[in-house]
């Protein structure tokens, strides 16, 4: 098998339904259906890919995290941008050196990128703040890479819900840019006694935080920003700020409701950013598949806007996928999104679980990640396994060279509108997938995030660039051949 070839393997052995277009690589993108992404001269150190956006000419911007910033006296990371057209080539003129940007911001780690209207990038990353905790860290490049002086003055601003006599540790995990072109950040906040909130902030275009926006007084008569938990008493995370139909947002994550026991969560915040006060809908949706030890572990990974008011929650529930789809709503004939409720139209796969209205998937040991949904309602699930065999016995093309076994591979997952497992998708609607290495295939794939280009998945995530152990890590791209394939991959699927 070339080393550029994509190891596709069956989940269980049923015999495979999948059409040819719909179970390889697209040969014609990047190298052999792949790219490899990483920092020349760096030998192996790690490049692990955080996010990825489309471009206004139908190419990508690859956000990656790389080692070496100075923060915390040369412990930080650094940013790591790359210029993708649409094929997976790299835009060798008007973008950094050759289609790379590298940046030191002062960040202690990369999380998450989007590119706004006028093709500015947004990075946003953990940063030091005072007294040695850590902040919301925002970076503004141009379209071009270059850095955006025009935001906070030199193309950087940090941001930290400390208050007098309690400093908090503030790490971001999701950005966007609303339709005005204001930067919105969530994350989660960790007090010095212990306790987690989810934590949001609204920057103003040129970089300044808006205090028109949030519940956390800033002791001028304005706001530092909003920090709340999704239930009362219970310890919040944050995975993803979404802004949905009039003006509104949701901050999707997990709550704790024990030890063992934590939940896909959500919550409505108004258009100034205030927690609902009358909020009447639910607030966790857990999945309950009981795990090792009997824990009902449910963890929010990535949320995704379906329509302006309909949202996929994706992530993991004791170690296999899982996904639920829910709705905001009015109340009342008022005009105000004041509800979210379980979706009754995902009807799903429950194989377990302890809810009406979700998928979770069979194969163990997974981790979800991320989804997309194409333009016929079908979703694709992304994350990574370390469960590649059926009853112990290792399937098709997933023993590594010379006896070696993989470590992780790439799972996607393909969903009917309806949340069950599409069986015109690989095996049981799923794939495993091996990013390609020096002469084979590399010892342990994760996936990170997935786009859709027309009906093609192109999925985002790190590989590691070795046959036998996780060392060297950089960031993959590919893109999937799908069951209908057009010329121009923004046309919408019939």
């Amino acid at each position: 098998m070339s080393s550029r070839t994509l190891v596709l393997t069956a989940l269980c052995a049923l015999p495979l339904s999948a059409s040819a277009a719909d179970t390889g690589v697209d040969l014609s993108f990047a190298q052999s259906g792949w790219r490899r992404m990483f920092e020349s001269g760096g030998g192996t150190q790690d490049e692990k890919a955080a996010a990825f956006a489309r471009t206004a000419d139908g190419g990508y911007v690859i956000a990656a995290e790389l080692p070496g910033g100075g923060a915390d006296g040369g412990t930080g990371k650094r940013i790591g941008l790359f210029r993708l057209d649409r094929d997976g080539n790299y835009v060798t003129s008007g973008f950094g050196d050759s289609g790379k940007v590298v940046k030191d911001a002062w960040l202690t780690s990369v999380t998450d990128m989007t590119v706004d209207a006028q093709g500015r990038i947004v990075v946003v990353g953990g940063t030091p703040g005072q007294g040695g905790v850590s902040d919301f860290g925002v970076v503004r490049f141009d379209a071009d890479g270059s850095d955006d002086a025009s935001f906070a003055g030199d193309g950087g601003t940090s941001f930290g819900f400390d208050v007098t006599g309690l400093d908090t540790e503030d790490a971001p995990t999701s950005v966007l840019v609303d339709p005005d072109g204001r930067i919105v950040v969530a994350g989660n906040v960790r007090y010095s006694t212990g306790e987690h909130r989810f934590g949001v902030v609204r920057f103003d275009v040129d970089g300044t935080q808006d205090s028109t926006f949030g519940n956390v007084s800033d002791g001028h008569g304005g706001f530092l920003g909003t920090e709340d938990k999704f239930a009362n008493g219970r310890d919040a995370y944050a995975s993803r700020i979404l802004h949905i139909a009039g003006g509104y947002y949701v901050v999707a994550g997990t709550s704790v409701y024990s030890g063992t026991d934590t939940d896909f969560a959500a919550r409505i915040l108004t258009p100034s950013g205030g927690p609902w006060a009358d909020f009447v809908g639910s607030v966790a949706f857990p999945i309950d598949v009981p795990g090792s030890g009997g824990s009902l572990f449910d963890n929010l990974s990535d949320a995704i806007l379906v329509d302006p008011t309909t949202i996929l929650l994706v992530g993991s529930a004791s170690g296999r996928f899982a996904a639920t789809r829910i709705k905001a709503g009015t109340e009342n004939g008022s005009s105000q999104y004041t509800t979210l409720t379980a979706d009754p139209t995902f009807t799903g796969h429950p194989a377990g679980a302890d809810c009406d209205y979700c998928y979770v998937g069979s194969t163990t040991g997974s981790s979800g990640e991320s989804a997309a949904v194409r333009s016929d309602g079908r979703i694709l699930l992304v994350g990574d396994t370390s469960s590649f065999g059926v009853s112990g016995a290792f399937l098709d093309g997933i023993e590594g060279p010379a006896g070696n076994t993989f470590s992780h591979a790439g799972l996607v997952t393909r969903l009917n509108p309806d949340g069950t497992p599409d069986s015109g998708f690989g095996i049981n609607g799923s794939y495993l997938i091996v990013a390609p290495s020096s002469g084979s295939q590399s010892y342990h794939t994760e996936f990170k995030r997935v786009r859709f280009d027309g009906p093609q998945p192109v999925i985002l995530g790190s590989a590691v660039d070795s046959l036998s152990s996780v060392t060297d890590f950089d960031a993959v791209i590919t893109r999937l051949n799908a069951d209908q394939i057009f010329a121009d991959g923004f046309e919408s699927v019939p």
